[in-house]
């Protein structure tokens, strides 16, 4: 009977040996698995692996601020559902909320608003700048502000007969922008009217100032002429946010966004079924 030559290091060895005597090999047809008795590893398995129904997302509402709320959690059900004082998602003790306020309509994994019925609307935290028209209502400190370019900005003329002879004093340059703000019932409060390009907002050292809002940055924000007939919102790094009012339906909210409805401030939360969020 011949030996077995080793594969690996050339060696010769007799047939009964498994292993080389110099590098350690395996002889001959032999496994190592067969050899040390080890138990043998079954394929991988093919084709997709099995999926079973994925859990829908937890999305809810935290309330950063509103009448006796604060800290508050609210679950947004799958499907259509509103919230107000006497709704599904009911915030009863804050006046300015109306009874049904908005709609929100809830996939498994996104909330959209799809309709606004409060008077007051609902505002969004601008995180960048963002683009208005004429005319639209910001929300910053705790000041509603209406923004309007030159053409949107009504003249009051003098009354028939009360019109001076003559009048005294330098022409002022007429204005191409305009912020006013307003005040319970939509009545005028404070305005700005300016000849440049930009109103700055603030508590302290603004065109438009508000000493007393507690809710105010020093330097809050600003509102920019931008291009096409639209104003640009600029938030300048405020603590508590500046908000523009959602005027296209529906409207997709975000993990982490940040809406305004009524007094009531929310954020979104959504927590995705695998764990990450939104």
């Amino acid at each position: 009977m011949g030996n077995i030559v080793c594969g690996t290091c050339g060696a010769s060895w007799p047939q009964a040996f498994q292993f080389c005597g110099k590098c350690g090999g395996v002889l001959g047809s032999a496994s190592a698995s067969a050899v040390l008795g080890l138990p043998s590893i079954p394929p991988p398995p093919s084709g997709p692996a099995p999926v079973g129904p994925l859990e829908p997302a937890k999305i809810r509402l935290v309330v950063l601020r509103g009448p006796g709320a604060e800290g508050a959690t609210c679950e947004v059900p799958i499907g259509a559902s509103t919230l107000g004082r006497q709704a599904d998602l009911s915030f009863a003790a804050d006046p300015l909320l109306a009874m049904r306020h908005v709609v929100f309509d809830r996939s498994p994994e996104t909330l959209d608003i799809i309709e606004i019925i409060g008077d007051s609307g609902v505002f969004r935290r601008a995180r960048e700048p963002t683009l208005i028209r004429s005319g639209e209502v910001v929300f910053a400190g705790e000041q509603y502000l209406l923004a309007r370019l030159a053409e949107d900005i009504a003249s009051e003329p003098w009354p028939p007969g009360e019109q001076p002879a003559e009048t005294f004093g330098t022409p002022l340059p007429p204005p191409r922008l305009q912020v006013t703000q307003l005040l319970a019932g939509g009545l005028p409060g404070r305005v700005f009217s300016t000849d440049r390009d930009l109103i700055t907002i603030g508590r302290e050292g603004a065109d438009l100032s508000f000493p007393h809002d507690r809710f105010m940055s020093g330097r809050h924000a600003r509102i920019e002429i931008g291009h096409g007939g639209l104003l640009q919102v600029i938030d300048s790094g405020s603590l508590n946010g500046t908000f523009v009012r959602v005027q296209r339906l529906p409207h997709r909210l975000q993990a982490g966004d940040e809406i305004l409805c009524g007094s009531m401030l929310f954020r979104v939360e959504i927590q995705l079924s695998h764990g990450g969020p939104g």
